[in-house]
């Protein structure tokens, strides 16, 4: 099991047209896919931070290439419109530490 959070440094004017975006991209990403929901939210507004940042994170059992022809049109477009929006732009792959990993890798 991987937990993906994609992290999405911003302006502050920037920070809910972001969290829009990045909704709208893990929503179609849910329905054509059956990935889990992503959980959308913003570090900087209204809570303390270093940085602006709206980031998107879900749990998925396996990481496999995302191949264009998979992409929805939908995701194509909205990535069109969020990029000129962000400073900076990150996915980071975490696995998850279930209770059986564990057992397992420690012993």
């Amino acid at each position: 099991m991987f937990l993906i959070r994609r992290v999405c440094k911003v302006e502050r004017k920037d920070a809910w047209e972001v969290a829009r975006l990045l909704r709208s991209i893990c929503d179609s990403y849910t329905e054509s896919t059956g990935r889990s929901r992503a959980t959308i939210y913003v570090s900087g507004a209204g809570t303390p931070s270093h940085d602006m940042e709206v980031c998107a994170e879900w749990e998925q059992e396996t990481i496999d290439a995302n191949r264009m022809p998979n992409v929805p049109d939908s995701v194509k477009s909205d990535n069109d419109v969020m990029f000129p929006l962000l400073k900076s732009y990150d996915i980071e792959f975490h696995e998850i530490a279930t209770d059986d990993k564990i057992a397992e890798r420690a012993g």
